[in-house]
């Protein structure tokens, strides 16, 4: 009975000294005393790694609304990554030409399921278009996020698409 006593004491004072980073209490079995040992249990240390307090998301561009009666493509099929304020992705245009581009997205309004951004970047392959230097054309517009559902309201055209947070 005095060995069980005591190999109870042992794990009692083991656990507890463990889970919350005290000293830890051990028992001789010679005469119940108790002895602190100077040793103590190391605190994991709580700091998150770049991509733990990094937001990163992939999203669609699916489908857009042109406000003119010209006739452009409004099926875009156009996949980008999203890391915190940065995009970078591709898609088929609205003259039907691939196109690659880069955009800044600094946050306008947050709330638990809508988001809204401000959209600041370029495209290339708009050669000859209004507004275009060269093949490249400035994006300027706002973008709202409720839940996954994307929409971006942009000079004369409107697009919607998919974005799926990764982390």
């Amino acid at each position: 009975m005095k060995q069980t006593v005591c190999v109870f004491l042992i794990a009692l004072s083991l656990y507890t000294g463990a889970s919350q980073g005290q000293e830890i209490a051990s028992v001789t079995t010679s005469a119940l005393n108790f002895e602190i040992n100077p040793y103590r249990v190391p605190i994991l240390n709580n700091k998150k790694g770049f991509l733990e307090k990094t937001s990163i998301a992939i999203g669609t561009i699916l489908k857009s609304h042109h406000f003119n009666n010209k006739d452009y493509n409004e099926t875009h099929n156009g996949l980008y990554v999203s890391i915190d304020k940065w995009s970078i992705g591709t898609y088929k245009n609205s003259g039907d030409v691939q196109s690659a581009f880069v955009t800044f997205n600094p946050r306008i309004y947050l709330t638990k399921s809508l988001k809204v951004n401000l959209v600041a970047g370029v495209a290339d392959g708009y050669d000859g278009w209004n507004y275009a230097q060269g093949d490249y054309l400035p994006i300027l517009g706002v973008s709202a996020q409720w839940m996954n559902l994307r929409t971006m309201l942009s000079h004369n055209l409107v697009a919607f698409g998919l974005e799926l947070p990764l982390n």
